[in-house]
């Protein structure tokens, strides 16, 4: 299996803490090599309004592909995957990636 930077990725992926996650979540590929891809946690906004005032959290201003609903994506969880740990990921809305501009902001924050 292989990424591209920009697709959304549903899977359980190792916390920062070492932990994993108690269900699939929601992340964004923002770096793509052969051996290891780099992924930010991504949350729908609905109900979670008030963390957008938070300084490591960043709305997607275009979020569909690969999101369905409005989202944001959380600044300080960038997170490397070992190609080893890529078995349990699903590449979302058939591998269409988010808007080259808004990916290429995101990773300006």
């Amino acid at each position: 299996m292989s990424f591209i930077e920009g697709q959304g990725v549903l899977g359980r992926i190792r916390f920062l803490d070492g932990e994993f996650p108690a269900y699939d979540r929601t992340y964004l590929v923002v770096t793509a090599k052969e051996e290891y891809i780099e992924v930010l946690n991504v949350s729908s906004i609905r109900g979670k309004e008030r963390r957008l005032a938070f300084p490591t959290n960043e709305r997607l201003r275009s979020y569909n592909p690969p999101f369905v609903m409005p989202s944001f994506v959380k600044l300080d969880s960038l997170t490397r995957v070992e190609s080893f740990d890529w078995r349990n990921l699903q590449v979302l809305n058939s591998g269409r990636t988010l808007d080259g501009a808004e990916l290429e902001r995101i990773k300006g924050l």
